[in-house]
């Protein structure tokens, strides 16, 4: 039988990194999405020869990019038994992707939905695929308002990253929904507040908190333990639309239990990738 295939996006750091490794040392086949090829060859020397590593160059704040990640991957690939969402990111002041989508929505949310539905097939084509959004409990400082998403009037960098986690939920538990027929699950994970450099460079509010606090936080270890169970654990064996914390299912904010809200951010999204380039997805 051929080896399972776990796809990570932001594999070349902090709990990405973790989750990469541990995924391997399971015996997943990686594919391993980044914009760093050296930091990813880096990680592929760590992991060995025992797995099969592939790296695949993608920015996911481009549509372009992303899209031609989707293109390469299918090219290479039958099928994908784990896809786990874990890159992201937060800017402290207000800044614009290539496209002119606000940066922290473009790269936490329309990014990883272009890339996830995109290999949907292969997703089909997997044992019992299992999705896994890395989240924020962040998402408790937002609610959805889908006018403030693309290019939001005020800008409070706490405030827009916890908007793009809540809309990494309402994006789960969409899925969770339309992909139910298939036997392919989606969940959320928090990992915690992380000992890692996400969020420590610059001077603002946000950056000098995690610096200062950053001796109390969780390990890379402690905060990917969540994403790796969702991976693998035959505990949620056929669990989707959950949000767990602590491997443990965890509780959330009313706005990300909005259906509504959901349905509007995926035809958003849809909007925003046929705007440029006409493609028809899922």
């Amino acid at each position: 039988m051929s080896k399972k295939i776990a796809l990570v996006t932001g594999p070349t750091s902090g709990i990405g990194y973790v989750t990469a490794l541990e995924l391997s040392r399971k015996g997943f086949d990686l594919i391993l999405v980044a914009r760093n090829e050296g930091k990813v060859r880096n990680l592929q020397k760590v992991i060995g020869e025992a797995v099969k590593t592939d790296f695949v160059s993608c920015d996911l704040s481009s549509i372009s990019s992303v899209n031609k990640a989707v293109e390469e991957i299918k090219s290479r690939y039958s099928k994908i038994d784990v896809l786990v969402n874990n890159a992201g990111l937060i800017v402290q002041t207000k800044q614009f992707s290539e496209d002119q989508i606000e940066l922290t929505f473009a790269t936490n949310h329309l990014g990883p939905f272009i890339l996830t539905t995109g290999l949907i097939d292969l997703l089909k084509a997997g044992d019992r695929a299992r999705i896994v959004h890395v989240s924020s409990e962040a998402h408790f400082f937002a609610f959805f308002d889908i006018d403030k998403l693309v290019n939001p009037s005020r800008y409070q960098d706490l405030i827009v990253y916890g908007r793009s986690k809540l809309a990494n939920i309402l994006f789960s538990n969409e899925l969770a929904d339309r992909l139910k027929p298939f036997g392919i699950t989606s969940n959320c994970a928090h990992p915690g507040t992380v000992a890692s450099n996400f969020a420590g460079n610059g001077n603002g509010i946000t950056a000098l908190f995690m610096k200062l606090f950053r001796p109390f936080f969780n390990s890379v270890e402690q905060g990917a333990a969540t994403s790796i169970y969702l991976a693998t654990s035959p505990d949620v064996e056929g669990v989707s639309g959950k949000y767990f914390v602590n491997c443990k299912p965890g509780r959330t904010s009313a706005a990300s239990k909005d259906r509504d809200s959901g349905k509007a951010l995926w035809a958003l999204s849809e909007k925003l990738v046929l705007k440029k380039n006409d493609l028809l997805i899922l």
